[in-house]
């Protein structure tokens, strides 16, 4: 019978510790080399050979490690860090080699403790990325135009509505002549550049918005997911970069816990509780689909199915929670319109 052996990658920066472990959990072998595939490939060589060897690793640094292994044919398992990071919290002393060794015998135990995470397509990795550069770039923005603001407010100055590019410079400038006239200032200096960085995150950002939204009304699947009410090309990028590969979720309804979007259960004994939702899965994606759902209750017609099914929960147990109910399922909805592959045909109340 051939022999199990599991390996485990504490991937670094510039190094990354390994450890194989056999069924019996003892080490068969450690090493330490550079964080670079050819490096880690020489000291896993002698398991591509065998049938019964996986190599484990965790998520975040270790993806694009993963996805070379992958390539090179290696049965690599992707774990998720919070989960992970308390299954090795148990040992006194954290090392690399200490924690290779207990990423390795986690892969030996497999998903009955620490859950797996599905390696996303290089696809869908460089979208994740273009959609983050653009939160970090409105997030920068936002920043920059408040505390110009609020240093104005510091003399007596007030901007209404900060807007965005030349609209801001036009009440910008308007509010610095009127404060300090045309005499030279040293804080007027040190205004003018933080308004050009405001102008330049702008222009870059309605760059990015614009080759964003040519790529989600040029694919197939993102233009379905937008005939939904409230769904814009934004929202449907970040579900199809979140979700990758459809046909991984057997049941529609299981996206909706992968995003974060079901109550926690706690329950002990005579105990049992239902909390706020998990929040555990894609922020981004949860976040715009919470905002789809507030567009969507003013943008549907009232005599749809799901709009009435909201209505309902809202009297029942109040705005928020409908709106979170409604997120989840027109998560749901979007996932069975892509692999369908149809057109959202909304179901509409029968008459009375």
């Amino acid at each position: 019978m051939a022999k199990r052996l599991w390996a485990g990658l504490d991937v670094g920066v510039e190094t990354t510790s390994i450890c194989i472990v056999n069924e019996a959990g003892d080490v068969v072998h450690e090493a330490m080399c550079q964080t670079k595939l050819r490096e880690v490939h020489r000291e896993l060589a002698v398991l591509r050979r065998l049938r019964f060897a996986r190599v484990s690793i965790e998520a975040g640094v270790g993806t694009a490690l993963a996805r070379g292994l992958r390539n090179l044919g290696y049965s690599v398992d992707i774990y998720e860090t919070r989960q992970l990071s308390k299954f090795l919290r148990v040992r006194r002393n954290k090392t690399d080699a200490g924690d290779a060794n207990g990423i390795a015998q986690a892969g030996r135990l497999g998903t009955t403790i620490v859950s797996k995470v599905h390696l996303k397509s290089l696809e869908c990795q460089v979208l994740a990325s273009r959609l983050t550069i653009r939160r970090h770039l409105i997030k920068t923005r936002v920043k920059a135009a408040s505390l110009l603001c609020r240093q104005l407010e510091q003399f007596g100055g007030r901007v209404q509505g900060p807007g965005k590019g030349k609209d801001l410079r036009v009440k910008v400038e308007q509010q610095l002549k009127e404060l300090f006239g045309k005499a030279a200032n040293p804080v007027v200096e040190r205004f003018r550049p933080l308004l050009s960085q405001c102008e330049t995150l702008s222009a870059w950002q309605e760059e990015i918005d614009r080759d964003l939204y040519r790529l989600a009304h040029g694919n197939e699947h993102c233009c379905r997911l937008m005939q939904i009410p409230g769904v814009g090309p934004i929202c449907a990028l970040t579900f199809f970069a979140a979700v990758g590969e459809p046909d991984r979720f057997q049941n529609n309804a299981a996206v909706g816990c992968y995003l974060g979007l079901t109550p926690r259960l706690h329950q002990s004994g005579l105990t049992s509780r239902m909390g706020r939702i998990s929040k555990m899965g894609n922020k981004a994606a949860r976040s715009l689909l919470v905002q789809a759902s507030i567009r969507f209750m003013r943008a549907s017609r009232t005599d749809i199915e799901l709009h009435a099914w909201a209505s309902r929960i809202e009297q029942r147990r109040g705005r928020g929670r409908a709106r979170i109910a409604l997120a989840r399922k027109l998560a749901v909805v979007m996932l069975a319109i892509w692999k369908s592959g149809q057109d959202y045909r909304p179901t509409l109340l029968e008459a009375a």
